[in-house]
């Protein structure tokens, strides 16, 4: 009986550890697909589409007033610059400025070695001293030769010498009179070389031929000067700093635009937050031609007072070529804008702002877009002139509040 009983017991608690192992299993079944679900609900949420919702850029058109400019890039310089050079060959011997030094007209700035050509001058005053002797004897010579012709002639008239002495007499007389024209010029030209030599010593001494200021100085004592083929630059002198010039180069889309007595102002980099003001003079007719881009130089008269200016300065000027007032302005990036599905179909439907255009004539394809009915719709319009920002409305389906599309926004949801 006791052997029946323990069978009985491990028969039962193999059967209770067989139930428990299958209700483990269920549960780790019911938990892997749960895993699995949830996994498949996250992957659904992330890829699915999203709807959006486009959001559009408007700005309303208003009147108002606009100034229209031409922008152009040159330098600054002195309103008169003089190269003083040396017209004679030699050495220097003193060099009496500096830069920047301050000069007036008839000051010395340099002097050459005058040595070789003071004994020049007494060469040649020498020889003009001996053609002027010259001369003497050849009147002396002639009044002898008249006065021997006129004896002869009286004593042939006489018969009492032959005809033949009196012509030798003559011709003798006419020897004595080239030679006094001889002799004469002989002292013009030694009074010309005596001229020569003056001159040559005069130049001897370098003088500032304006009131101004030294803007380089290319020599100094002790340096030899050759003048053989051209006049060595030795002094670069501006007339006067205060007064200058600044030739900026005009595209030529501009260039009808401006004209002498316009305003303008500039900057340049040594004074990043000053503006100088400026006036155009003139405007040349020559063009300037580099890689196939025609400019066209205009020179603005720049006051420099405050002498805060120097030449060769890089300046970006302004120029005011005119304004316009009460126009109804369209702004340039509605001009440029163009809906995406527009833009998918081949790009901007539309050309870009027209620009300074003579005359205020509008540029063939202008159009802008505007809302109707919740959808962009494109209505051409015409333009005249710009300042860069906004541009002249002269046409078109549009009033003043009028709302264009200037740009796009997708707005997810």
């Amino acid at each position: 009986m006791a052997d029946e009983a323990r069978a009985l017991d491990e028969l039962a608690d193999q059967v209770s550890r067989t139930l428990e192992q299958g209700r483990g299993r269920r549960r780790l079944a019911v938990m892997f697909w749960g895993l699995l679900l949830l996994l498949v609900a996250v992957a659904a949420w992330w890829w699915w589409p999203e709807e959006e919702t486009t959001r559009w850029q408007q700005v309303a058109l208003e009147r108002g007033d606009m100034r229209l400019t031409a922008t152009a890039t040159g330098n600054l310089a002195a309103k008169s610059e003089v190269t003083v050079g040396a017209e004679i060959s030699g050495l220097i011997t003193e060099v009496n400025v500096a830069e920047n030094d301050a000069v007036a007209q008839g000051q010395v700035l340099a002097r050459f070695d005058t040595e070789e050509l003071e004994v020049a001058l007494t060469q040649a005053e020498a020889r003009h001293a001996s053609a002027v002797a010259a001369v003497d004897e050849a009147l002396a010579t002639q009044e002898e030769a008249v006065l021997a012709e006129r004896r002869l002639a009286s004593l042939v008239a006489r018969q009492s010498v032959s005809r033949e002495a009196l012509d030798t007499a003559r011709a003798t007389r006419k020897r004595a009179d080239a030679r006094v024209v001889t002799s004469r010029a002989a002292v013009l030209e030694a009074e010309a070389a005596v001229s020569q030599a003056r001159t040559r010593l005069g130049k001897s001494v370098i003088t500032s031929p304006i009131d101004g200021v030294v803007l380089k100085r290319q020599v100094e004592p002790g340096n030899t000067v050759a003048a053989n083929f051209q006049a060595p630059e030795l002094f670069l002198l501006a007339e006067d700093l205060q007064v200058m010039e600044l030739h900026v180069a005009v595209d030529e889309a501009d260039v009808g635009l401006v004209a002498a007595g316009q305003p303008a102002r500039f900057g340049v980099d040594a004074w990043p937050n000053r503006e100088f003001e400026a006036e155009v003079l003139s405007v040349y007719l020559y063009p300037t031609i580099e890689n196939n881009v025609v400019t066209y130089t205009a020179v603005l008269g720049v006051d420099n007072t405050e002498e805060l200016l120097r030449p060769g300065m890089t300046a970006t000027a302004t120029i005011t070529t005119g304004e316009r007032h009460d126009v109804l302005l369209l702004p340039n990036q509605a001009l440029r804008f163009s809906p995406p599905a527009a833009q998918d179909a081949g790009g901007s439907l539309m050309m870009g702002p027209p620009g300074m255009r003579g005359g205020g004539q509008a540029a063939a394809g202008n159009a802008v877009w505007v809302l109707r009915d919740g959808s962009p719709l494109r209505v051409p319009v015409r333009t005249g002139y710009t300042d860069g920002q906004h541009t002249e409305l002269l046409g078109g389906d549009l009033a003043e509040g009028d709302e264009v599309l200037v740009g796009v926004q997708a707005d997810a949801r």
